[in-house]
């Protein structure tokens, strides 16, 4: 139900913190490739089968074809400690 009444709550931010991406023609077949952000280290971690790399956020936000965003996990900024950093929010 939309309303005309302004929303006087504070809006939420969110972080993306993972990105499953899928190469090929059907979700059923295919590759799939897994970019995480890790607290920890503060940055972006590629799973590829047992190839396991950092990688930049431009890289997580820019994919390049054959590579598809296929899922995208966020995070409610607030659930989230000082020590995250990634300035990926939505």
């Amino acid at each position: 139900i939309l309303s005309s009444k302004k929303c006087v709550a504070k809006q939420r931010q969110y972080k993306l913190f993972a990105v499953v991406y899928h190469d090929g023609k059907e979700a059923s077949k295919g590759h799939y490739i897994t970019d995480v952000f890790n607290i920890g280290y503060a940055s972006w971690i590629r799973y590829d089968d047992s190839i396991v790399r950092s990688v930049s956020e431009q890289t997580v936000l820019h994919p390049h074809l054959p590579k598809v965003p296929y899922l995208l996990y966020y995070r409610r900024c607030d659930t989230i400690g000082p020590q995250s950093q990634s300035t990926s929010t939505a």
